[in-house]
C-alpha cells in the first residue's frame, strides 16, 4: 500500500507540472469475491492500476505512457508494466518501449471493458508473453490508414519478456497482426483478422503451455486467427490460438456474445477450452454466464460470473463478484 501511495503522489505531481500539456492521470481497481466450491474460497484484489499519459512537451505527436499495477499473483508488490513512446502520424504509429505486442483481438482489449470477468485461458497462455505480464521490450510499426477499416502492425522485441533484462542471445521476437473491418452500417461491424509469431529461443520458461520448473529451447511459432461481429446492444466474438514449440502443439479457443438489456444491465455466454502440453492441466471445456451491472457505465460496475466444467471424474465450478471502480 505504501508503494501504491507513493505512485499516487508522483503521478499528481507529474500531472500538475505538466497541466498545460494535458498530461493525465488514471486508475481503477478490480476486488472480487470467488469460490471454486471445492477448496478456494474469499476476497482478493484481482487488480489496481495506476498509469500516466499524454503529448510529450516537444512535440504534440509523440505521446508517453508509464503504467503499475498491483496484483495478487505478485504476492502484494507493485510492479512497472508498460513504459513506452509513441509517435503518431496519419497513417498510424511508431511504438517503443516495454507494452503489450500486438498478437490477439481480446489480449488489444482493455481488461476493464471486456464483458467477462476474465479473459479466456487460451489469450492468458498462448500469446507469446503469456506467461511474462503480456508484456516485452523492443518496437513496433502499426499502419492505420483512416478510414480504410485495415489494420497491420509488425514489432520486434527481446522475447525474454517484460521487466527482463536487454536481448543477450541476438535472437528476438517478431509479430505481425493484420485485420480487416466491414462496416455494414453505423451500428453494425464485422472485423476478422489473424496473429502470428515467431522466436528462435534457448532456455525459455514457458510454465502455462509445460508446466513449472520445464524451460523450452528451439523455434517458437504461434498464429492465431479472430473475429469480431458487433452492433450498438450486441456482439459475437471469438478466437483460434495455436502454440507449436518445435514437434509439441497446444492450441485454444474461446467464443462468447453478450447483449445488453438496457443502459445498466448485461448478460454474457461463453465457452473457451485451452490443450496445453503439460499433461496436469484440465483441458476439457469451460461453461459460462455472465451478468453486469453498470452504475455508472465501465467507470463503476459489478459483474458476476459462473462457470462450469465437465470432466470424466468430477465436475468443476466457479462462481465470482467483481466490482470495478475507476480512480478518475
Amino acid at each position: 500500500m505504501k508503494r501504491i501511495l507513493i505512485l499516487f503522489v508522483v503521478l499528481t505531481c507529474v500531472e500538475s507540472s505538466l497541466a498545460q500539456e494535458k498530461v493525465t492521470w488514471n486508475g481503477y481497481l478490480q476486488t472480487r469475491f470467488s469460490d471454486d466450491f471445492r477448496s478456494n474460497t474469499g476476497f482478493s484484489i484481482r487488480r489496481a492500476k495506476l498509469w500516466v499519459g499524454g503529448p510529450a512537451p516537444f512535440d504534440a505527436n509523440m505521446q508517453f505512457h508509464v503504467q503499475g499495477i498491483f496484483r495478487y499473483q505478485t504476492s502484494g508488490t507493485f510492479m512497472l508494466q508498460d513504459v513506452y513512446g509513441e509517435y503518431k502520424m496519419p497513417f498510424g504509429f511508431v511504438r517503443a518501449g516495454q507494452f503489450v505486442p500486438d498478437f490477439s483481438l481480446e489480449r488489444a482489449q482493455g481488461d476493464a471493458f471486456i464483458p467477462l470477468i476474465e479473459r479466456a485461458a487460451v489469450i492468458n497462455a498462448l500469446i507469446p508473453s503469456g506467461d511474462t505480464y503480456a508484456r516485452d521490450i523492443g518496437a513496433e510499426l502499426v499502419l492505420e490508414p483512416k478510414g480504410s477499416g485495415f489494420h497491420t502492425s509488425f514489432g520486434i522485441y527481446n522475447g525474454n519478456g517484460g521487466n527482463t533484462k536487454s536481448n543477450e542471445d541476438r535472437q528476438f521476437l517478431y509479430t505481425n497482426r493484420t485485420t480487416y473491418d466491414i462496416r455494414f452500417t453505423d451500428n453494425l461491424s464485422w472485423t476478422n483478422g489473424f496473429s502470428v509469431s515467431y522466436r528462435d529461443k534457448k532456455d525459455l520458461s514457458f510454465p502455462s503451455i509445460l508446466g513449472n520448473g520445464k524451460t523450452f529451447s528451439g523455434t517458437d511459432f504461434r498464429w492465431g486467427l479472430e473475429s469480431h461481429l458487433k452492433s450498438r446492444s450486441w456482439e459475437l466474438q471469438g478466437e483460434y490460438i495455436q502454440a507449436d514449440l518445435e514437434n509439441q502443439k497446444s492450441y485454444g479457443y474461446y467464443l462468447f456474445g453478450d447483449y445488453d438489456l438496457d443502459r445498466l444491465n448485461g448478460i454474457v455466454l461463453s465457452t473457451e477450452k485451452l490443450q496445453v502440453v503439460n499433461t496436469s492441466y484440465s483441458n476439457a471445456p469451460w461453461y459460462i454466464v455472465g451478468y453486469s451491472h453498470f452504475f455508472n457505465g465501465q467507470k463503476f460496475k459489478v459483474m458476476v460470473d459462473a462457470r462450469t466444467q465437465y470432466l470424466s471424474d468430477r465436475t468443476n465450478y466457479g462462481g465470482t463478484v467483481q466490482l470495478q471502480m475507476f480512480f478518475n
